[in-house]
């Protein structure tokens, strides 16, 4: 699907971050949304590769994609020896019938 639609659940995001994150004790997403207001959603260590977990998985979950327009997203993760946030990613959730 090329588009993704206000109201939608069960849409998984996997963003991928370059290093292996299998030690992470924390993994969020920080999102900031249409209307500049900020919320984080808790995320899940992507599947191990050949390189080990580099992703981070969240499936959007009801109320998530409440508004139209375009969001920001910078996943932030938490290991014993490293914490910190990757780079910001922005993509547009579409009103119905757009």
């Amino acid at each position: 699907m090329s588009k993704y639609y206000q109201g939608d659940v069960g849409t998984e995001i996997e963003v991928t971050v370059g290093s292996d994150i299998s030690s992470a004790t924390e993994t969020v997403l920080h999102v900031k949304k249409p209307s500049g207001k900020e919320v984080t959603w808790n995320a899940s260590q992507g599947i191990p590769g050949v390189n080990g977990i580099t992703t981070v998985r969240y499936i959007i979950k009801s109320g998530d994609w409440n508004e139209a327009g375009w969001y920001i997203l910078q996943v932030y993760i938490n290991m014993p020896d490293w914490q910190g946030k990757g780079d910001s990613v922005k993509f547009q959730i579409h009103a119905k019938f757009q």
